[in-house]
This record gives C-alpha cells, structure tokens and sequence, in this order.
C-alpha cells in the first residue's frame, strides 16, 4: 500500500486593477500576491485499497515559501497593441524524509476573470515569449532557478487545480532536499478592455511519499539511526556508517540481542571544545564551562597524563592499531606508554582502508600485491575515563545509569550489572555466547582485547593489551566506581566494578 503525503496548496492570486478611465484609455494596475499559511493543510491518502504487507515509513514534511508574498506594477494601454505587465516571484520547496516528490502548479482557471463584468482574458494558445505576448491573453512561466529570467517563455494556465509537474526529484531515500523556482506572470491588456480587476487563483502543491525504512541500508551516518530503522533491520544486517563529528566510519550490525551495536571500538578524540547536542548523546553542550569539562585527547600514557580524579575526563587516543591474533590472548604486560609498545600484540595500519573492500586496512595505507590486510572491525579505538565516556553526565554519580554518553546523537553506553535488553548481560544471553571469549571476540560481534589505562604508575599504566579487552557500561556501582564489561584469557567477567578514573573502550548502543 503506497502511501503519500500530499502537501496542500500555497496560493496565489493575480488581478488586473482598473481604476477608470483617462484620455479614453484605461488605467491597469497588475498585482500578484501569494498567501503562505505558517502551517499548510496535509492528508495521506492510499493509492490501493487493500494491501496485505506493511512497511515501516517516516512521515514526509514539507514547507512552502514565497519571496516576496506580493508585488506590484503599473501598465497604460496606449494603442490596439495594449500593454504588457512581468511580475516574477520566488518559491522555495524544501522537503524532508521523503521517498520521492513532485511540485505542481495549477489553478481553478485558465483565463483571468474580471470580479465585476466577468469579462475574461484567456491564456495564451502556444507558448510565447513575454516580448511577443499577444493582445489581451496572458501565461506564466515556472523556472527550477534563483534567478528570475528576463524574456520567458509563456504557456497557458492549466486548468485544474494539481496542473502541471514543474520539479521532482525520484529517489526513494531523501533526507532532505529543497528546490527553487521563479514563478512568472505576465499579460498584456489591450485598450477594449473594461476597467475591472481580472484575477485567477494559482495554487502550488508537493506530493511527497514518505520515507520507507528499510533498516541500517537506508541511512549512512551514525547520527541518522533511529529505534524504527533498528527495528526494521535484520539481524545479522550490517552497514558501514560515519560519525559526522570527525568523519570516521564504523561497522554497525543488529546482532541476535534484537539491538544495533557498533561492532568496532570508538575512536573519537575529545578536544577541550567537547560535544553539541546536534550530534552526540547528550541533552546540552559539553565544553569548558561544564561542570566537569573535557580534557584533551593524550596520544601516550605517562605519569603527568593520568589523573587519580573519579570526576576525570581524560582519554588517549592509541592511534591506528589492529589487534594481530583478535581471537587468541597473548599480554604486553605493565606500564606501557601505548600500543606501539606491543608490537607482538598490535599492529600499524593505514589511515585509509583498501578501496576495494572496506571491510579491511591494509599495513601502509594503498593496497598492493604485498600488503597484508587487516579487519577494519578490530582496530583498538581510544579509551576513556568513565566520566569521560559518560560526557560529564557520570560526575559523582553514586547509583543508577548516566544520562548521557560521548557516543553519537541516536546512541548510548550499554548497561550492566542487569539482564535488560540493551545490557551486555542480555548480548550474551540472547547470542548463546555464555563465557566464551573466543565467540565474542570473533564475527560478528569482535571485541578487542584492547587492554586499559591505569592510575597506578608503579605497574598500571598502559597494560593488559592482547589479553584483557575492558568496556565501559553506563551504570554505576558507587560514588567511586563504574561497572565494566571484561574479555580476559578465555573467560568473559560481567559486571565487574571498576575504579571511574580508570581508561577503557567503548562500545555504543543504538537507542
């Protein structure tokens, strides 16, 4: 069942204003006004009456406007030729969540009519240029430009209201779109003419159909998910979004829990700038006047860069590694400065993936026959302070789930210490994963045993990397201490408590 969304009418009007009579002739005024109401009529209507399947879909939005919402001239008719009168207005369409669209222009009328006599002046026969438009008749000309021109091509008024298609755009999947055009009216009224005020109704209207959802195929950014295109997703479905803070891409899939996780850990290097609400999972801006403000990235672990502070907000960004044997574990060991120090563990790879298949990072960056590739799925990401994972909203927080997270707009920390769907409790439970780490750390759901930074200097540091993957939930075990979620050796610890001044990954969950 085709369901549309038709956007009723913005209407115009044009009139011919005769004010009497002088030296025999007739004095015309020719005005055009456009009425926009701040909130246009709409209905859905079926093109079928019965359809036995349903489809997910997102409401069309539409919005209309003119400038400027009238105009005016003047015109003499001084001999049989008459006179002639342009008036050119701009329209804006501009359209959201839409399958697919058309702009119309029509009237009730092809001819203008005088409110008094009722005498008529009729469109014109053939299409015409304005310089050579014919003694009383009068047309219009509507041009997708910004600019309006100076010698249009005239055609008559269609007479219906839907009239004629003057833009459309067919694809199936606009976000959102806008188009622009140039209305031109124009006639030319001879002296035979009855002084009256000629006026005909012009009526502009879109048809959008709204935007099926098709699941995780139909958007391609991070901030564009929602809990309808998860829902409309396939398990095992999966899709290669970017995080338009910082333009990275990450591997997304609906796993067997019915949720959208990433599959990939985030990288996302936190500047003293912070996050917008537009675009992270936040309710207001976090920067330096927050309460607890971010702190920039660090791109090596040593004693002046970690911080004993349960209210931190540091991170460090471990640059672009791929762990080497993702399913097997084998320990860098203590106080690290980064993953470059683990070489047998992790490995450099391009800042590109190869451009033949995304699913892989090749060692320098431009595939040849001697790269070896690398699952993009498995690079280490950044790790992150529990108050800085959870964007300033964890705090002193001594209880519950935080409110926030440094994840994008549409998605949040997962829970833990609890067996709810959106927990990496029911991720086990639902994938039959019980407490093997080597089915979490392979397809589809590849953790990385990404180690962790802690405050300890003496043997913390950077550690643990190749043997322990640690993951921050968003729920809170006390004023000190956060819940983690732990891959070590073979085993997998679940709601595990942790000091919130420690660095671990993060894996995001749609909403």
């Amino acid at each position: 069942m085709l369901k549309r969304q038709d956007i009723k009418p913005k209407t115009s009007r044009i009139s011919l204003n005769s004010s009497g009579k002088i030296s025999c002739l007739m004095l015309l005024l020719l005005t055009f006004s456009l009425f926009s109401p701040s909130a246009p009529s709409a209905h859905a209507f079926d093109s079928a009456p019965d359809d036995s399947t349903s489809s997910t879909t997102t409401p069309s939005t539409v919005n209309i406007s003119f400038s400027p919402t009238s105009g005016s001239t003047s015109l003499t008719p001084t001999s049989a030729s008459g006179a002639s009168a342009l008036i050119s207005i701009k329209a804006t369409v501009g359209v959201e969540n839409s399958g697919g669209y058309i702009v119309y222009l029509g009237s009730t009328s092809s001819a203008l009519t005088g409110k008094t006599t009722s005498q008529t002046i009729p469109s014109l026969s053939s299409a015409t240029a304005y310089d050579n438009l014919p003694v009383n008749t009068w047309g219009y000309n509507a041009t997708e430009t910004t600019t309006a021109p100076a010698n249009p091509t005239l055609s008559a008024m269609p007479a219906n209201t839907r009239g004629i298609t003057i833009g459309s755009n067919s694809s199936t999947n606009i976000k959102s779109d806008s188009k622009t055009f140039q209305l031109s009216f124009a006639a030319n009224i001879g002296p035979d003419k009855p002084a009256d005020t000629y006026e005909n109704q012009v009526t502009l209207s879109v048809i959008s159909s709204p935007l099926e959802i098709t699941g995780l195929s139909s958007i391609s950014d991070m901030q564009e998910m929602t809990t309808a295109i998860c829902s409309a997703s396939e398990i095992g479905e999966t899709k290669q979004l970017r995080d338009v803070r910082d333009g990275k891409y990450y591997w997304v899939t609906k796993l067997k829990d019915n949720n959208c996780w990433m599959t990939q850990n985030l990288d996302l290097n936190l500047t003293t700038a912070g996050l917008t609400a537009a675009t992270s999972d936040i309710s207001s801006v976090w920067n330096s006047s927050s309460t607890y403000p971010p702190v920039r990235y660090e791109t090596s672990i040593s004693t002046s860069t970690v911080s004993s502070s349960i209210t931190g907000t540091r991170s460090w960004d471990q640059g672009m590694y791929v762990i080497i044997n993702p399913t097997g574990y084998s320990g860098c060991g203590n106080n690290k400065a980064n993953v470059a120090a683990c070489p047998s563990q992790f490995v450099a790879v391009g800042s590109r993936q190869a451009s033949s298949d995304p699913d892989f990072y090749t060692k320098n960056g431009n595939k040849t026959y001697t790269d070896t590739e690398y699952d993009a799925h498995y690079l280490i990401g950044d790790q992150y302070q529990w108050n800085a994972a959870t964007a300033g909203t964890g705090g002193i927080l001594a209880s519950g789930n935080t409110s926030g997270s440094i994840c994008p707009k549409g998605w949040k920390l997962p829970t833990n210490n609890n067996s709810n769907s959106g927990s990496f409790s029911y991720l086990l439970s639902a994938g039959s994963i019980g407490t093997s780490a080597t089915i979490l750390t392979s397809p589809p759901y590849f953790f990385v045993r990404g180690g962790g930074v802690d405050q300890s200097t003496s043997n913390g540091l950077f550690k643990d990397a190749g043997n322990y993957g640690r993951y921050w939930s968003s729920t809170v075990s006390s004023d000190s201490k956060a819940y983690r979620f732990v891959v070590s050796g073979t085993f997998i610890t679940v709601s595990d408590a942790s000091s919130k001044y420690n660095g671990y990954s993060v894996r995001c969950i749609a909403r």
